[in-house]
């Protein structure tokens, strides 16, 4: 916190000579910075206030020019977000490509407002920002900024949120977690349904009373490419084959499709590797996902927790490392030949015995781990660490394991404070391709919302969650930040329901206090 203050410091004094401001008090730039993620990586507030209204002019550069869609987008953001028409005055500096990656610099004085962006996509995240610091003008229709100074980019380029789409998840549901994703500037989104989706390939898939509105689903997909947020489908190939919960002991497809069980193991937890039918099958839906998603730059092949892979009297009789290397590179293959770079669970990939992961997650054994050897480079590596045995745990060594195998790498944590910053900063530190919030069933549980949005959007965006968040993020603040910022999500949608708005479905429930 004492490096942010100094540098606060030395902004608050050359833009204020710049502009005869004074620095704001501390508990007002506070309050500011507060309500604000992801952090900028500079801001500085000053006394006095920029009120926008239908007569502002609004400066904005970009380092090439923007083309007449886009400023009719950018105009359209302004009339949703703050219901506005003011006339905005688009320019072009070759300069701005000094910004950074999707970088921004935002001068808020009384009298001017005026954004420079690298690109289009930089002045949308730019606005997002200005959306968290606005405040609706007393006894008028204006909206009111603080006096500030703000410059940002972005740390990690490939910055994502999993979604498991449970037969439980309304289309409702989805809708508000990618606008959460948009607006925490998450630019990737990883769509997992379970058991629910449409297929026509092969529509035993799915449970039929549960199955998503084809239409409707489309419209949430589309929507995610119009605001710069890439949809990618998952699609376990190997294990969680059932399309559920392993204590749930529901099956998407044995339910009512006996005839199929011939494609998983015995138990059908997961695939069969040996059979030339759940090759074809898979395929089939594997291509009709990426196909629905737009043909996306990746597809999670999922391959975690496949407990009981190898099992069947076939699969029995070959080497479990050389099935599953043969099993990955059909269906890698097959989706680089789609254009999209398969990713993959890193679970299966440790051996469990292994004492150099005794904190960390590993459900492979020491014959798979040879399967490592064999597969293509073109497979990125989703690492899931939970800091299960340590809560506070700042340090993970498998991230630079895969890593240094030649693999690019997502870190992927889950609900874990701790574990989100020391993964998302080990991103940074160690230029790995990425990062990936999880969020599974805990998704709907009060609090989290905080922790899988609010915290990790910073974390992701700053390869490592701020210090003025980290310092603050205590149960009495973190429901009210979320509170206007839900709320701008909502704005956006149309008719929200009682159990969309907020947090959690019900006020009073049991899984509140669970």
């Amino acid at each position: 916190m004492k490096k942010f203050a100094i540098l606060l410091s030395a902004l608050c004094a050359s833009f204020a000579a710049a502009a005869d401001l004074k620095p704001a008090p501390q508990k007002e730039a506070d309050f500011a910075l507060f309500r604000l993620s992801p952090m900028p990586k500079e801001a500085a507030f000053f006394e006095g206030f920029y009120t926008l209204s239908d007569k502002s002019v609004v400066k904005i550069s970009t380092a090439a020019e923007v083309d007449r869609a886009q400023k009719k987008e950018i105009a359209g953001i302004f009339k949703r977000y703050w219901r506005l028409s003011p006339t905005l005055e688009f320019s072009s500096d070759a300069g701005n490509l000094s910004l950074g990656e999707e970088g921004s610099k935002i001068s808020i004085t009384p009298n001017a407002l005026a954004i420079d962006a690298r690109d289009f996509g930089a002045l949308r995240q730019a606005l997002k920002t200005l959306r968290q610091l606005a405040e609706p003008e007393r006894d008028g229709n204006g909206q009111v900024f603080q006096c500030a100074k703000i410059k940002d980019w972005a740390s990690l380029k490939f910055r994502g949120i999993h979604i498991c789409i449970f037969p439980e998840t309304t289309l409702e549901d989805v809708e508000k977690f990618a606008r959460l994703a948009s607006y925490y500037k998450f630019n990737y989104i990883v769509l997992e349904p379970w058991g629910v989706f449409p297929f026509e390939s092969h529509p035993e898939f799915a449970f039929a009373d549960k199955k998503i509105d084809r239409a409707k689903f489309k419209k949430i997909i589309d929507y995610c490419r119009s605001v710069g947020l890439t949809p990618i489908p998952q699609l376990s190939i190997l294990g969680h084959a059932a399309q559920c919960r392993s204590k749930s002991a529901k099956h998407a497809v044995l339910s009512r499709s006996p005839e199929l069980a011939h494609i998983y193991e015995p138990i059908g937890w997961s695939y069969c590797m040996s059979s030339a039918q759940t090759e074809k099958i898979l395929k089939d839906l594997l291509a009709e996902l990426h196909e629905f998603f737009g043909n996306p730059p990746f597809f999670h092949l999922g391959c975690d927790e496949a407990y009981d892979k190898g099992t069947c009297y076939k699969c029995r009789q070959t080497s479990t490392a050389k099935l599953f290397a043969a099993h990955l590179k059909k269906f890698s293959d097959f989706m680089l030949a789609r254009g999209a770079r398969p990713i993959i669970w890193h679970d299966m990939l440790l051996d469990r015995a292994d004492p150099r992961w005794a904190k960390d997650v590993a459900t492979g054994n020491a014959e798979f781990v040879a399967a490592l050897d064999d597969l293509t480079r073109d497979v990125i590596i989703a690492d899931w660490q939970y800091s299960y045995r340590d809560k506070k745990q700042t340090r993970f060594e498998t991230p630079r394991h895969f890593k240094k195998a030649g693999f690019d790498v997502l870190v992927c944590p889950w609900e874990a404070g701790a574990g989100i910053d020391a993964l998302a900063r080990t991103a940074a530190e160690e230029k790995l391709f990425g990062f990936l919030e999880t969020t599974w069933h805990h998704i709907n549980r009060r609090h989290l919302y905080h922790t899988f949005f609010f915290l990790s959007g910073d974390a992701a965006w700053n390869g490592g969650i701020s210090a003025f968040h980290k310092e603050r993020h205590t149960p009495s603040f973190r429901e009210m930040q979320m509170i206007p910022q839900i709320a701008h999500v909502l704005n956006d949608m149309r008719e929200p329901s009682y159990e969309a708005a907020g947090a959690a479905a019900q006020q009073i429930e049991k899984s509140l206090s669970d």
